[in-house]
């Protein structure tokens, strides 16, 4: 009852929703990130333009989520149908940013007095912007079949800096978990290359897991590449199904299986672990 009870008093709370509506307008970001780094014009300098035919889509009709369906789900210019991608992801983003207050609130009233906790903040922070990243790459790696280097081993450099800032991260666990995350995948992908002299695991997804391990620490490693290959395994067998083609040569991108794991562990990392273990 008071669990349930803190859960509606910070649904209550305006910096709930105002992390809502910070994470619709990064969402509205990650669009442009999933689109333009694949394509490697992620530095020019147009403004966001109509996929269709190419005209400038002012910027009254880019309001996050809400514009999608204002228009019906067609460009205003030439009345192509737009990708539910748009406000899929804006919408996850604010969902996210918004839940991830309620594991983290940093802000807070207590007798009539405000309550900043910057720890807390520190933590959303963290998980933001972490989870921002496993999303976008999560998306590319399904539309694509690619994790660009861009992101996965720019996470991987900044792996010091998060140790450095994040309240609960050390730089010795940070280390050992960049390193443990590449090298056990690495090992995989090189076994698999001896038995069967092809690649059954692709090195994006190597620099995914070390970077996940820079980011959450050694800790977070096995967990999420456990529960990565059974969420996989299971999707995997449900789409072949559904296409009713089985094939143990077909390929799926690993990545948002990976990133589902790790996003599980930075939220429920202690009971995963203690619900694996028996504890």
């Amino acid at each position: 009852m008071t669990a349930f009870f803190s859960v509606v008093v910070v649904l209550k709370s305006y910096f709930f929703w105002f992390a809502f509506s910070i994470g619709a307008c990064v969402g509205s970001f990650l669009n442009v990130c999933i689109l333009r780094i694949p394509e490697k014009t992620f530095w020019s300098n147009r403004r966001s333009v109509c996929p269709a035919c190419g005209a400038l889509i002012p910027f009254y009709l880019n309001i996050p989520i809400v514009s999608f369906f204002l228009l019906k789900g067609r460009a205003n210019c030439c009345g192509a149908k737009l990708s539910w991608q748009y406000p899929l992801v804006e919408l996850t983003t604010a969902v996210i940013f918004a839940v991830l207050y309620v594991f983290f609130p940093f802000m807070g009233w207590d007798l009539s007095a405000l309550q900043f906790d910057a720890d807390q903040l520190l933590r959303w922070l963290h998980a933001c912007i972490f989870i921002s990243l496993m999303l976008t790459m999560s998306v590319i790696d399904a539309r694509l079949m690619i994790i660009p280097d861009v992101l996965s081993l720019g996470m991987l450099a900044m792996s010091p800096v998060v140790a450095w800032a994040h309240p609960d991260l050390t730089l010795v666990d940070s280390v050992v978990g960049a390193l443990a995350g590449g090298g056990v995948l690495y090992a995989v992908a090189w076994a698999y290359w001896l038995l069967r002299k092809q690649y059954g695991l692709g090195f994006g997804d190597v620099k995914l897991l070390a970077a996940i391990g820079g980011w959450l620490g050694w800790q977070a490693v096995f967990p999420t590449l456990f529960l990565g290959s059974i969420v996989g395994s299971i999707m995997a067998i449900g789409i072949m199904m559904l296409a009713r083609q089985f094939s143990w040569q077909a390929k799926i991108p690993f990545g948002p299986y990976l990133a589902a794991g790790a996003v599980a562990h930075l939220l429920f990392g202690s009971e995963l672990i203690a619900l694996m273990t028996g504890g």
